[in-house]
């Protein structure tokens, strides 16, 4: 079943070090965030976050300053409309066996429903706007909450991340992806 969530233009630049900017600028957080494995129990291979600083701008050009960063933009979809001073995001690469356009609606018509179910205070995806460079990303999943005590408190709980992982291993390649935690002032 087709579910139509609101839409917005989104940008996400990933930097090494910060700058000055009209945009909201995120400062990574350096807290484990383990993603298990829903069989194993045992942590899933992610990639490091190689980044310190995150600028999330909608409705602008981040395009203007690429140095040593990594630029996702796209369509964000506001799943569960929200927002928080923590972001907790997992920039996504596809499995092998699924095109880009596939992927995204896999993630978005079967996927985002457990946005729905969990605790945060904001759920998104970020879909990017062509198809990625092979070293480049489909998308980022954005999970916002309102402290970390609200993250704590959310992860408490795991049974819905348990679901929502063992559904995204059959499309997503967290060998290939990344998990950070990004605070807002």
């Amino acid at each position: 079943m087709m579910i139509s969530y609101p839409e917005r233009p989104l940008s996400l630049l990933f930097r090494r070090t910060a700058s000055p900017s009209n945009v909201r600028l995120g400062e990574r957080i350096d807290i484990a965030l383990p993603k298990l494995n829903p069989e194993t129990g045992q942590p899933l291979a992610l990639l490091p976050c190689p980044f310190s600083t995150v600028l999330f701008g909608e409705e602008c050009d981040l395009r203007r300053d690429q140095t040593g960063s990594v630029l996702l933009a796209g369509t964000q979809y506001i799943v569960k409309p929200g927002d928080g001073a923590i972001l907790v995001m997992m920039l996504v690469r596809r499995r092998a066996d699924f095109s880009h356009q596939a992927f995204r609606d896999r993630w978005l018509n079967g996927h985002a429903r457990f946005g729905l179910q969990t605790a945060a205070s904001g759920y998104r995806q970020l879909h990017s706007g062509e198809e990625p460079a092979p070293d480049g990303f489909d998308g980022a999943g954005l999970v916002f909450f309102r402290d970390l005590d609200h993250v704590a408190n959310a992860r408490a709980a795991p049974e819905i991340a348990r679901e929502a992982t063992r559904d995204e291993m059959q499309f997503i390649d967290h060998s290939r992806s990344m998990l950070a935690m990004f605070r807002f002032d």
